[in-house]
């Protein structure tokens, strides 16, 4: 082989290699749009997550405090099943219920969004995060589905 050849070969590979991530991460992120099926992940996690929450103190039923910083939700989109985005959607909210609740809205997928630390959520215990196309667990547009994503709230104040 050539040198010349050979160097754009190792150019060539050079480049890949060092563009593959980048270019993979970006094509992942397709904005969301109508009639979509998608499944919603909590710090990684479709089964099973867990959401850890500080509030210092003794704990009682009922009781709500801050999600801990650095958690995210996301949705991944799926050829079958799962949720829809229904007739209108162009993005997805992340709705924990709380007082006031963590909502994230997600506008691609495989993108992560913050569960908001400024939210009141359960402190321990059994939860759910709603993926929904409405700002409030209920679907929105004609087809749509809701994804309810069965959390545990953990304490890591205690």
């Amino acid at each position: 082989m050539s040198r010349p050849r050979t160097i754009l070969i190792a150019c060539v590979v050079g480049a890949l290699v060092v563009l593959g991530p980048a270019s993979m991460s970006a094509a992942s992120r397709v904005p969301i749009g109508p009639n979509q099926h998608f499944i919603g992940f909590v710090n990684g996690k479709h089964t099973g997550p867990v959401i850890y929450t500080v509030c210092p103190g003794p704990l009682s039923p009922g009781r709500l405090g801050p999600p801990e910083g650095g958690q995210s939700v996301y949705v991944a989109r799926v050829h079958h099943g799962g949720s829809d985005t229904g007739s209108a959607a162009s993005s997805v909210y992340a709705y924990v219920p709380g007082g006031p609740p963590a909502i994230t809205q997600l506008s691609s997928f495989n993108t992560r969004g913050p569960i908001p630390t400024s939210a009141q959520v359960s402190c321990q215990g059994p939860g759910t995060v709603y993926f929904t196309t409405c700002p409030i667990p209920q679907p929105c547009g004609a087809g749509a589905k809701t994804d309810d994503v069965a959390v545990t709230f953990e304490d890591i104040a205690v």
